[in-house]
């Protein structure tokens, strides 16, 4: 069966943790000193944080009828869309793209996943499609 791709790329996010510190490296002397400096750290700060969520814990997640086909920098799991539990939106502040949760039972054993959604669409057609195969899944519209 077909797969849809639910979660996003983060194309643009990578961009922009490749440019700016480039952009501010070289923007230094036109900087005052205190600007600079506060620049500096907060890119110390920002950086690690991006470069941890966009590449390292970054998924892919496709769906079709009935699977979810979840794939990390090493593995892909297959999890049956009975099993998921709830599909919520979780608040972040640092990032202006909406995470998602999606929790699910496998092996007896509860396990949530973080997300960021190709789009709004995509994201409605998955919560129809977890709930035509799973009708007790808590869902946020």
């Amino acid at each position: 069966m077909f797969k849809t791709q639910l979660s996003n790329n983060l194309i643009a996010e990578k961009v922009v943790i490749a440019v700016v510190p480039v952009i501010t490296f070289f923007s230094w002397t036109a900087m005052p000193l205190i600007i600079a400096i506060l620049v500096f750290l907060l890119m110390l700060m920002l950086v690690p944080y991006s470069i941890y969520t966009i590449y390292m814990a970054h998924l892919n997640i496709a769906f079709d009828a009935t699977l979810m086909y979840v794939t990390d920098r090493k593995t892909e799991r297959i999890v049956t869309l009975k099993s998921i539990r709830s599909i919520k939106p979780v608040s972040n502040f640092v990032l202006l793209r909406k995470q998602w949760q999606l929790s699910y039972i496998e092996n007896g054993l509860e396990e949530e996943i973080l997300f960021y959604p190709a789009d709004n669409s995509v994201m409605q057609q998955f919560i129809r499609a977890a709930r035509a195969q799973n009708p007790m899944v808590s869902a946020a519209n």
